[in-house]
């Protein structure tokens, strides 16, 4: 194996991209005509007296910390404007700027590219200033590098040191800035860059974010095409080292994941990956972009002075970064959970091992693109994480694929399964075969609930309509098509009744109805409701075989429990209640067709109405029955309104006299005792408990776990405090509100 990477890494490093990691250039002096609030207009060259004047209104360059922002001067040290304060007036600055910028392009190699600079900052370094090695951060959308332009002032000293595979280049403004000249340099944001000491004098310069727009252009192919079959012989030809896991080939920069794509690839990373992605596809594989992800956790080491206790932050290494560093590493793992969104689905998240990768460079080393701290919790002590975020080719074989997949999440196998389905003409995916093999190997007992709240399996429906094949679905399929009913949306399940012969799916939804779910019982009615909406011989007779069934589906549910127990439906915020409300109105439309049929009726009659509870009643039943007509709905109404009249028969008085009756429980006896004669006390309203703090908790505990008209207040004070307990006509009060609720209630059915 190491063979064949050293044969792909010298085909790889043989392919150049245009530029280089770094551009800088001189230019003659051109006068922004900059103005800085608070100041006014600013001379070209600066003078010593309008420097003097800038740092006057500027701050020291901060570092964040969390919440924080602090100044370490043993990290960094300059003076910094933010853009708002700055603004330029001379007509020719824009012409400076667009002649930069092209030139910038062109040393980055990015020609092709529609790139912006969005000014960030201006920097002043006085002597003695200096910043220590870094990364910039990739501060807004699109960005990739940084542009910084050297105002003409006198200094020396101050050089900048940039640093990218295990080159270095040094850029030095004080002679260019010191002689009426305008120095620029640009760098892609991955760069390990610093600035050493000013020596004398000032260095100004205004800093620009470099922004990659949408719409780049492919490289050219004359650069790659040569190679591409060479390429493509080393792929086969290790083609057997992978098994359960892709490979991934770094590429030399990293990349945050909102600024990650085949277009924003920089220096030579664009046509190496255009080289393996191409040919991948000769080579018989498949190919796509993603960020090899490094994570490490580990001792934070550094100045602990500034950190608050539980404190916490993330950051990129920038300006902004931390002075902390990683000390001895706990826990360190590598993943892949970034991809690039291109035309064909992921392999979701994977854990991979060294073997699965090839780089020539050690990971995990060197400054990470993301870091986070976090301060003191407990008994354990500080720590610090680095994500090192590396653009890498992912590859797999073809005929490895259903191997590769079989380990997949579920989403991640549906994705697969749309894809082919999307391409299910092309020859070349055998989308037939390999939608065949996705669905069989899916497995009931990995369907957890989870996964079939959270994941909508309607294209397995679509796969099977396009499949045609009977037997396969009642050998293959059968069971699982029941473990996730739900999650196949009504109109994809018209489709496979109208594709196949209905009578095969009647085993199916008669167990999903029977099988105490309101929710898989409602799914069943709206399919039901959806084939009544596309009549045809078949389905007709499918749909009065299961309204037939509709009294024994009713059985097994229990339409009076409007408590929801599960938490994972309650998550995905369905309201049990409404549910069965769409249960009973669906009946009661079905129910047309049963107007004649006695015993349909009676035995639906008895199932809806065998547990009368207020809230039934009132909140389910009563809004079921409006409007409605037929046997079913009148006499629905006939009960309710007997249920409701029973109710109002005789109205709530309030209580003679402050006597309340001790709660029916064993818990807590003494406490009880303690309250036995205040509670059966016809005069007393108010028992005033005061007592220690632990002894009134464990009192408005005893109280609260049952239900009693009783008051609580603390009152604070005097030591110990007093627990004020006040007699309420709460039950009273609650009876009467009952009772003209449903009052009003029988009011609205027109008694």
């Amino acid at each position: 194996m190491e063979n064949i990477k050293g044969q792909l890494f010298e085909l790889l490093e043989s392919i150049q991209g245009n530029g280089s990691f770094e551009t800088s250039g001189i230019e003659k002096i051109t006068s922004p005509g900059l103005r800085i609030k608070g100041i006014g207009e600013i001379g070209i060259p600066i003078t010593q007296m309008q420097i003097a004047e800038i740092i006057k209104i500027s701050q020291k360059a901060p570092f964040g910390k969390g919440s924080k922002t602090i100044t370490d001067t043993s990290i960094r040290s300059a003076w910094e404007l933010d853009s708002d304060k700055l603004s330029f007036h001379n007509e020719d600055w824009k012409g400076f700027m667009e002649k930069v910028l092209k030139k910038t392009k062109e040393g980055l190699g990015i020609e092709s590219n529609s790139v912006t600079a969005s000014l960030y900052k201006l920097l002043v370094y006085e002597e003695g200033d200096f910043f220590l090695s870094h990364k910039d951060s990739e501060k807004e959308p699109g960005m990739f590098g940084t542009l910084i332009i050297g105002l003409p002032s006198t200094h020396s000293g101050g050089e900048l040191l940039i640093r990218f595979d295990g080159k270095e280049n040094t850029i030095d403004f004080s002679l260019p800035a010191s002689n009426y000249k305008m120095p620029y340099v640009a760098f892609f944001a991955d760069c390990d860059h610093e600035i050493k000491p000013i020596t004398s004098g000032h260095r100004v310069s205004l800093v620009y974010n470099l922004i990659q727009n949408p719409g780049a252009e492919k490289i050219s192919q004359s650069k790659i095409s040569a190679k591409v079959g060479q390429m493509a012989a080393i792929l086969k030809s290790m083609s057997s080292s992978i098994t359960t896991k892709p490979k991934a080939v770094l590429l030399a920069h990293q990349y945050t994941p909102a600024n990650f794509s085949l277009s924003s690839l920089k220096q030579h990373d664009r046509p190496r990956a255009e080289l393996l992605l191409e040919a991948a596809g000769e080579a018989g594989y498949f190919a796509a972009l993603g960020l090899v992800t490094h994570y490490q956790m580990g001792e934070l080491e550094g100045d602990y002075n500034e950190y608050d206790y539980r404190s916490r932050y993330r950051s990129s290494h920038s300006e902004n970064s931390s002075d902390g560093t990683m000390g001895e590493i706990y826990e360190e793992y590598t993943t892949i959970e970034h991809w690039h969104n291109g035309e064909m689905p992921s392999l979701g998240e994977i854990s991979i091992e060294n073997e699965d990768m090839l780089s020539n460079f050690k990971i995990g080393e060197g400054l990470p693109i993301e870091e986070e701290e976090e301060g003191f919790t407990g008994n354990a002590g500080m720590t610090m994480e680095y994500w090192y975020h590396y653009g890498a080719v992912i590859l797999w074989p073809k005929h490895k694929h259903i191997e590769l997949l079989s380990t997949a999440s579920i989403p991640v196998r549906l994705d697969w399964l749309n894809y082919y389905y999307q391409n299910w003409a092309n020859s070349e995916l055998n989308s037939v075969e390999m939608s065949q093999h996705i669905i069989t190997r899916f497995s009931e007992n990995e369907l957890t609930e989870r996964d079939l709240f959270s994941t909508d399996f309607s294209i397995v429906a679509s796969v099977l309509v396009n499949l045609k094949n009977e037997k396969f679905i009642l050998d293959k399929y059968k069971a699982l098509l029941i473990s996730v009913f739900k999650k196949i949306q009504a109109n994809n399940w018209v489709g496979l009744l109208q594709t196949f012969e209905p009578k095969m799916f009647t085993s199916i939804f008669e167990q999903v109805a029977s099988r105490g779910d309101v929710y898989s019982l409602n799914h069943v009615l709206e399919i039901l409701k959806s084939c009544s909406a596309n009549p045809s011989a078949p389905l007709d007779v499918f749909v009065q075989h299961h309204i037939q069934n509709i009294p024994n589906y009713l059985a097994s549910v229990q339409l009076s429990e409007l408590k929801q127990t599960n938490r994972i439906i309650e998550e995905e915020h369905l309201t049990l209640k409404n549910t069965i409300i769409a249960v009973l109105e669906k009946v009661l439309t079905f129910s047309q067709f049963k107007d004649e049929d006695t015993d349909w009726i009676n035995r639906t009659l008895d199932r809806i109405t065998k547990s009368m509870t207020r809230s039934y009643v009132n909140s389910v039943l009563v809004v079921v029955i409006q409007n409605k007509k037929g046997n079913l709905a009148e006499k629905i109404k006939e009960i309710c309104i007997s249920d409701l009249t029973g109710r109002t028969t005789v109205k709530p008085t309030p209580p003679s006299d402050w006597k309340r009756a001790l709660p029916n429980t064993k818990n807590n006896i003494e406490i009880w005792n303690i309250l036995k004669p205040f509670l059966e006390s016809a005069d007393m309203q108010v028992f005033e408990y005061k007592k220690g703090e632990a002894y009134r908790r464990d009192m408005e505990s005893a109280i609260n776990s049952v239900t009693i008209d009783l008051k609580l207040e603390t009152i604070r004070k005097g030591s110990p405090h007093i627990l004020k307990i006040t007699k309420t006509q709460a039950a009273y009060q609650k009876s009467l509100e009952n009772f003209q609720k449903d009052i009003a209630i029988i009011e609205t059915l027109g008694v």
